[in-house]
């Protein structure tokens, strides 16, 4: 089953259901690049930005998982809701601007993935038009992007710097309060390694003992991990008032 959320954009986006057994994914040491690659993957609706993925991939979480996080705050574990969390990112500022500098043309914009291995200058470029040659840089290689970059004039890269300084309040957002707040930079992969530790929600052991207990009731383990987790806790709760009562039953 799929899911469609409202952005505060006001763009609707389609994304596939979050479901237990994808909770290993995040079990071994992979590289952000290849986790980031994983959790795109859910997202059904194409063209959509960082800020735009970062925001549905919250509301995915919100969903499927759990409605709040444990996080660590100065030196304290705090339970926080996703919800309040939203509230930072109630509104999404439009900063596309096209700019023509030396008869080349750039649409710059919020980076559209989150793991980019080329400099955080050129992230924010979203195409380059050279006379009639344009260029999506969402569909280049690294190299090829590298050699594209490499080969703009000073007064482009001067256009670029001033529009990343303009936008600066724009691409980073502190969340929380001011004294517990997190900054999330999103020409960096500081947004990511927060999704990261929202989504990687569970133990491996625990993990394993959920499916072991729950399938004395319930007997199914497919349908069990092609449940969402957020049902699972619901099951364990449940399991566990079942046993209390019979706890009760036996004692009187």
């Amino acid at each position: 089953m799929n899911h469609v959320f409202e952005l505060p954009n006001g763009k609707e986006v389609e994304v596939k259901e979050f479901l237990y057994k994808h909770v290993r994914e995040f079990f071994f040491d992979k590289p952000l690049s290849a986790k980031a690659e994983f959790l795109d993957s859910f997202i059904v609706t194409e063209n959509l930005n960082v800020l735009e993925k970062f925001i549905t991939l919250l509301k995915l979480r919100e969903r499927c998982i759990k409605q709040s996080i444990n996080l660590k705050l100065n030196k304290k574990d705090k339970e926080v809701s996703i919800g309040y969390i939203l509230k930072s990112f109630d509104e999404i500022i439009d900063i596309r601007e096209v700019k023509t500098v030396d008869n080349i043309t750039l649409v710059l914009d919020y980076p559209s993935e989150f793991i980019v291995t080329t400099d955080s200058l050129f992230r924010v470029i979203q195409s380059i038009q050279i006379d009639n040659d344009k260029i999506n840089t969402a569909e280049v290689t690294h190299d090829e992007l590298l050699t594209i970059t490499n080969s703009l004039p000073a007064s482009v890269l001067t256009a670029i710097t001033d529009f990343i300084q303009d936008k600066k309040d724009s691409l980073s957002y502190s969340i929380l309060s001011n004294q517990d707040s997190l900054s999330l930079n999103f020409l960096n992969v500081s947004p990511f390694v927060f999704l990261d530790s929202l989504f990687n929600c569970i133990d491996p052991y625990t993990y394993r003992e959920y499916i072991f207990v729950l399938s004395k009731r319930m007997k199914d383990i497919t349908f069990l991990v092609n449940s969402t987790f957020i049902d699972i806790l619901d099951y364990m709760e449940l399991y566990k008032r079942e046993n209390e009562d019979q706890n009760e039953k036996l004692q009187k």
